[in-house]
């Protein structure tokens, strides 16, 4: 967080703090671009102002509130920093203690807002921040079996993000910087899927994401770095997974004779469930396998 503020915070060590300028989503609401009788134009840098006055003089409550009417006007910023306060806490005061469905819930309006304005407007650092932080939750704080509406409605923004910042249009306006973090950003996101995936017992398509993850390649921003050995380790460990639990049977289909030509298709071969003793490349075949060798015994 800019100009200190995560000294204010319980901070996680291993969570790279990206974004150093205040700003809102839109830069214009904060820099004077765009001369507008628009009260949010003028009130929302306003507001982020006096916040942090109320910060420095250890007015957590005041602070907490003024953040918050700030991201109901539409300060994606604000969202974030709301976000950030519900998932580590404040270190000086017991007012605030993590929560991180209400973090969830802010940085993901964060991620609507991104959603709400023209991209090439796009504070890069902010949003490889709130990513960055959606992943520790991710990762460390959510079960997919109890946070199920939380996890879908996150992977429903992660997936309209990454599928903004990998259109060509949107590559060509980028710095070199930016790309960088844009990388950075779809590592991020592509980990999340695959580890969905796995959690899902869908070795294959999680082993095929980690894989995307690798070929992204590093960048200079240490997070994505770390997801990308992380994305390595669990590809193997998948790959061993696998191999070990590969039927005992002919990988060749017993109808039709149909051969496939790696793991990936060895595992969308269908055991019968009757004899345990051979494969189908489809339900049409394992079926015509079941009233030939089953059906007719029963």
């Amino acid at each position: 967080m800019g100009n200190g503020l995560s000294n204010y915070y319980d901070s996680n060590p291993n969570t790279e703090k990206n974004s150093q300028r205040i700003t809102t989503i839109a830069p214009n609401y904060n820099n004077g671009e765009v001369d507008s009788t628009l009260s949010k134009q003028t009130l929302i840098p306003n507001l982020l102002e006096e916040s942090e006055e109320k910060l420095k003089n250890k007015d957590y409550k005041s602070y907490i509130t003024i953040l918050k009417r700030a991201s109901n006007l539409g300060s994606g910023l604000a969202a974030a920093r709301l976000g950030y306060i519900y998932l580590y806490g404040l270190q000086e005061t017991k007012s605030v203690t993590p929560n991180y469905e209400t973090s969830a819930e802010y940085y993901f309006l964060s991620l609507k807002l991104f959603n709400l304005i023209d991209n090439k407007l796009w504070d890069m650092n902010l949003l490889l921040e709130v990513i960055d932080n959606i992943t520790e939750l991710y990762r460390f704080q959510f079960d997919k079996e109890i946070d199920n509406r939380l996890w879908d409605e996150g992977l429903t923004l992660l997936k309209e993000i990454d599928s903004i910042i990998n259109e060509t249009q949107f590559i060509k306006f980028q710095t070199h910087e930016n790309n960088q973090i844009r990388k950075a950003i779809r590592i991020h996101i592509l980990f999340i899927l695959a580890s969905t995936y796995e959690l899902e017992c869908n070795y294959i398509e999680a082993m095929n994401i980690y894989q995307e993850c690798e070929k992204i390649g590093m960048t200079n921003i240490l997070s994505a770095n770390k997801l990308i050995k992380k994305s390595h380790t669990n590809y193997r460990l998948l790959r061993e997974k696998l191999d070990k639990e590969i039927p005992n049977i002919s990988p060749i289909c017993v109808e039709c004779n149909f051969k496939p030509k790696d793991i990936e298709e060895i595992w969308k071969l269908l055991v019968c469930s009757k004899c345990q003793r051979v494969a189908c490349c489809s339900r049409q075949c394992l079926q015509h396998h079941i009233d030939n060798n089953h059906n007719n015994n029963s």
